[in-house]
């Protein structure tokens, strides 16, 4: 190639990598002024800041405590709350937007992270271009909420998975469960697969920052937030529209347009827990006998198992990552910006899937659903409005189960490649 051709190529594609930024920057500033919700930082205000600033002039007390807060309480584990004490000192208006911008540097940290994670992109600025244009993610940023946080350190201890650092790996995803409780489902799934020195790590961390609440918050204040935070979702449905779990789902499907709009958690019916036993089963069943059937023939003595993580492993991470956004008992919509993750490997080519036209199906339909713009449809009372609220309000769940279906099919003929090699291998032999 010629010094000419050269530049030329190197000027075509710093063009595409601007072009790629500036739309997604613009569909991102579109998205911004529609999507809910409508009061801004409304997560931040109403839980993160107040319960802040109540430590900040009281100390360690149950910062839930205040009766206006208890319909929405501080979910997370108490000790948590300290860490938003230097924005209480703002003030709750500058607090919010500073919030923000920790927000953007953590969604560029992780668009870097997992541009680092994937490698190769379709065309230059592809990632960056989802990262700004994820429905989800300009939720969590007006909602002012801990989610896009978490896509950083998912990206973080994927890292020092595939570097073999297995144990700190195992503490930053700990620190992920605290946060998040429905992703306490990786614990349960390095625990089955034998991963003893990210469990460990996970235990660890989540022994540490447990002790350190108790500690300084005592049994009594943990006991209430139990209480008021976890013990409510427990076995209930919540039937609003960004409520993108199996149950929330359902619950709809009972209830239609009537509820959208309703966050109290009710308990359901006998046939929605019927319902759910056999969706969550099927959802279950099928990842747990794909991944103990690879597992069987990747940890054969003829095959030790490789340091550290790849392709294989990658794929089994994000099928749990999915399963925990689909079976958890409450998903706000703002979670599914988590699968930028597997999104972001697929377009790397860093998922054991196979390359044809069945996954890439499965695995752009489904993501384009799960990053649709999080916004209110105006629906009526009538049978057209009565079937979107039953169907078109679950797009980003129905979209997270496209992606399943595209990992699950990947696991799939992952388990029959090593099949195929193991009876070669052994024939051979």
């Amino acid at each position: 190639m010629t010094i000419g051709a050269a530049a030329a190529a190197f000027a075509g594609r710093n063009a595409i990598w601007l072009a790629s930024v500036i739309a997604g920057a613009a569909v991102h500033l579109l998205l911004w002024p529609i999507s809910q919700p409508e009061e801004l930082f409304s997560d931040f205000l109403k839980a993160y800041y107040p319960a802040a600033d109540l430590l900040r002039s009281e100390g360690p007390v149950a910062p839930w405590s205040a009766p206006e807060m208890r319909s929405l309480g501080f979910i997370n584990l108490p000790i948590v709350a300290y860490l938003f004490v230097p924005l209480a000192l703002l003030g709750d208006a500058a607090a919010g937007w500073a919030y923000l911008g920790l927000g953007i540097a953590a969604i560029l940290g992780s668009w870097a992270l997992l541009r680092r994670l994937a490698g190769d992109e379709p065309w230059p600025g592809a990632l960056l271009f989802f990262v700004l244009a994820n429905g989800p993610l300009v939720n969590a940023l007006r909602e002012g909420n801990t989610t896009h946080f978490l896509l950083l350190l998912l990206a973080v201890a994927l890292l020092l998975w595939r570097s073999g650092r297995d144990y700190a790996a195992g503490a930053v995803l700990g620190i992920v469960a605290l946060l998040k409780l429905p992703f306490l489902l990786f614990g349960v799934f390095f625990l089955l697969r034998g991963r003893w020195r990210i469990v460990a790590g996970g235990a660890a961390s989540i022994a540490a920052v447990g002790l350190l609440s108790l500690a300084v918050f005592g049994a009594e204040v943990h006991r209430e937030w139990i209480e008021c935070c976890v013990a409510p979702y427990a076995g209930k449905a919540v039937p609003a529209f960004n409520a993108q779990s199996i149950d929330g789902w359902l619950a709809r499907l009972l209830t239609g347009v009537d509820q959208l709009d309703v966050y109290e958690p009710y308990d359901p019916s006998a046939l929605h827990r019927a319902a759910r036993l056999l969706a969550v089963l099927a959802l279950l069943g099928a990842p747990l006998w794909l991944l103990w059937r690879g597992e069987r023939i990747a940890s054969s003595p003829t095959r030790p198992r490789d340091r550290g993580a790849g392709p294989r492993e990658f794929l089994e991470f994000a099928i749990v990552l999915v399963l925990a956004l689909a079976i958890s008992p409450v998903s706000w919509t703002h979670y599914y910006l988590l699968l930028l993750l597997p999104f972001a490997l697929y377009l790397g080519g860093k998922l054991a899937l196979p390359n044809d036209r069945v996954t890439h199906w499965l695995m752009w339909s489904g993501y384009l659903l799960a990053a649709l713009p999080v916004v209110t449809l105006p629906l009526g009372e009538d049978w057209l409005g009565e079937l979107a609220a039953r169907t078109v309000v679950s797009a980003w769940l129905f979209g997270a189960l496209l992606m399943l279906a595209a990992l699950l099919r990947g696991a799939w003929h992952l388990a029959g490649l090593r099949r195929h090699a193991a009876v070669f291998a052994d024939a051979r032999a």
